[in-house]
């Protein structure tokens, strides 16, 4: 790392929240009641994007199955939580006095309905342009009043670490045992609870 790491900013689905298998299920689903028969696999690497912008690219009615997604997605919720090992990690994060924000492509409304401060999450409804654009990573820096050179970014997808490395932040990719075959990060690790050996 080049500098001090001041500040993290975190990914939520399948990152923090085990949530990765449940979303890819709930945008299959909507996809093919929008009618697109798309194999899981294709879907999976866009997991992360906006939702506008994930049903863009497989639907002509992205409006409709963004908002099938939400809903099959929320009839789920109850199978979905954190990982093991976060609430421990962010109690020991904040005991070291290192801020830490969530980015997620998710709405406000989703974010909401879960056990998290919100005004420490950015969501999509917060900002023009969701990831992998910068904007998002930028307003968390202004949130947090630390430099780029400061913040560690940790994320699952490759539209976590684009932005990451753009603005010259430390990138952290966690796999939770996935072989997600990506090269643009910093670092790799298996687990939340590994990023205290980072810090």
């Amino acid at each position: 790392m080049k500098g001090k790491i001041n500040g993290i900013i975190f990914d939520l689905d399948g990152t923090l929240l085990d949530s990765f298998s449940v979303r890819v299920d709930s945008w299959h689903r909507a996809l093919y009641l929008n009618g697109a028969d798309v194999d899981r696999s294709k879907i999976e690497p866009f997991i992360g994007l906006p939702g506008i912008s994930l049903a863009s690219i497989f639907s002509n009615r992205p409006d409709k199955v963004e908002s099938d997604e939400e809903i099959l997605f929320k009839e789920r919720l109850w199978e979905v939580g954190f990982f093991p090992d976060v609430i421990p990690t962010l109690a020991k994060i904040e005991g070291m006095g290192i801020k830490w924000v969530i980015v997620t492509s998710a709405r406000r409304e989703f974010v909401d309905m879960l056990p998290i401060a919100g005004e420490k999450v950015i969501t999509i409804d917060d900002v023009k342009n969701g990831k992998p654009e910068t904007e998002a990573y930028e307003k968390a820096a202004e949130m947090m009043k630390i430099k780029h050179e400061n913040i560690m970014v940790v994320g699952d997808s490759i539209n976590d670490m684009i932005p990451a490395k753009k603005l010259g932040m430390f990138s952290v990719l966690v796999t939770h045992g996935m072989n997600r075959g990506i090269n643009i990060r910093d670092v790799e690790i298996k687990e939340i609870g590994e990023l205290m050996d980072l810090l």
